[in-house]
């Protein structure tokens, strides 16, 4: 469901223009930094998004109909999470040790976007491998989110509020121009409308790669943690206890996200909705629902971030989350109405909870950490939707209905709201504030 995001961007003039705080940084252990343009950050990732906007629609409804089955249509949406939860860890904490982020970032992005152009080519399970290496690949973008709390121009709630803005317009923009290849009966993979539709993700992607390796660098120092201390941090064990708890509500959330579709092909499809006076097909149908996702994301991305910037709100935010969570689940067990289903995917319920969780880490890390200090909080929470994909997988081969694994889900995201309160208030809970020694001074500054 939606992104992250909040204002304060200083967009007067050219996008293309750094922002007037940017100036061109000091040197970071001998290394001479660029000048920074988080502008260029938010089109880079506003074109990322666009490239995959439409992939939730398109990849399960396409394995169907390529003779994948249930079972690879599940797995094309859990499997790429194992790629993705050692790829966030992995580029964060290069990130840090390399003191740069820049290069990884539009790196990754440039693998995964060749890989487009080989999806024409693919039967089932190949298509399921290499979309597994494109998500190894484009995990370098959770970069992008680091980044974004360490402009100075702006707060981190700020930064992460602005970057969740305009991901999520780009989503939306990527499912509308991935509309008009997703009429009849649906997408086929060797046709001219999926050779259409892939080059023109790959052109999207591609095109992001060009602003993300304009972006500069901010000057950080260079991490010298051990490989055998990547879970310890100046702060104490609150990274690792957060994500840990995190990953409970991963559990939840991906059980939901991987059979989602298949409930849409299933239940809904089956009944032969019409929306806007108009039969659509079972893609059609995912991808107006990840334009009300998105757009449930962008109204409030900005107004979060500012929220988030608060301690006590933050906190207050990322705990009642997986509340909305499971009442949201609930829904989906109750209802079969595609209006009531549309408004319920397109609350912002992964804003309330990925944007405060993000912002609370970064208050807990200083630079040279906090590129794994992310990548590990990203890691757990997709840890967890890996195992959520499992048992979604499993539930689906055993032909559960989808009421009982969405209540399941509802009662798991519950129980990630308590490890998370005994977490944050517990005997020993969060420290308060943001300690001295997370400051960066001397060269490490802008």
């Amino acid at each position: 469901m939606g992104v992250t995001r909040p204002d304060r961007l200083g967009l007067s003039g050219s996008l293309l223009a750094p922002h007037s705080g940017s100036a061109a940084g000091p040197v970071a252990n001998g290394a001479p930094t660029s000048r920074f343009s988080f502008p260029r950050l938010i089109v880079g990732i506003l074109l990322l998004n666009a490239s995959g906007g439409v992939l939730f629609a398109v990849l399960p409804l396409l394995e169907i109909r390529e003779g994948g089955g249930p079972l690879l249509a599940t797995l094309i949406s859990g499997a790429p999470l194992a790629a993705q939860v050692l790829a966030t860890f992995v580029w964060g904490a290069l990130s840090d040790r390399w003191g740069r982020r820049r290069e990884l970032l539009a790196g990754g992005v440039l693998g995964q976007s060749v890989l487009f152009l080989t999806y024409p080519f693919l039967d089932p399970i190949t298509l399921l491998l290499v979309r597994i290496l494109q998500v190894f690949l484009g995990a370098t973008s959770v970069l992008a989110n680091t980044v974004a709390t360490e402009d100075r121009a702006r707060p981190a709630g700020h930064g992460l509020g602005d970057l969740s803005f305009w991901g999520g317009i780009g989503g939306v923009l990527g499912v509308l121009a991935g509309l008009p290849f997703l009429g009849g009966s649906g997408l086929a993979a060797h046709s001219a409308a999926a050779d259409g539709l892939f080059v023109l993700l790959a052109l999207l992607s591609g095109a992001s790669v060009l602003f993300l390796a304009l972006t500069g660098e901010i000057a950080r120092p260079k991490a010298t943690t051990p490989l055998k201390r990547a879970f310890h941090f100046e702060s104490g064990p609150w990274v690792v206890r957060l994500s840990l708890a995190t990953a409970v509500v991963g559990v939840a959330n991906y059980l939901v996200f991987t059979t989602f579709p298949l409930f849409i092909h299933d239940v809904l499809a089956a009944n032969g909705p019409v929306v806007f006076g108009t039969l659509t097909n079972p893609t059609q149908q995912l991808a107006l629902l990840s334009i009300g996702a998105g757009m449930g994301g962008v109204v409030v991305s900005r107004i979060t971030g500012r929220w988030v910037e608060g301690e006590r709100r933050r906190r207050r935010l990322y705990l009642v989350a997986p509340a909305i969570y499971a009442l949201l689940w609930a829904g989906f067990a109750l209802v079969r109405s595609f209006d009531v289903v549309f408004l319920i995917w397109s609350f912002p319920a992964s804003i309330f909870f990925t944007l405060p969780l993000t912002r609370e880490v970064s208050a807990l890390t200083p630079r040279h950490e906090r590129g794994r200090a992310v990548g590990i909080l990203g890691a757990a929470y997709t840890l967890g939707g890996l195992g959520g994909a499992f048992l979604g997988g499993i539930a689906v081969g055993a032909d559960l209905p989808f009421r009982s694994m969405y209540l399941a889900a509802a009662g798991i995201d519950l129980l990630g709201m308590v490890i998370l309160y005994a977490v944050v208030r517990g005997r020993g809970g969060l420290p308060s504030g943001e300690p001295p020694s997370l400051v960066v001074s001397g060269s490490a500054a802008r």
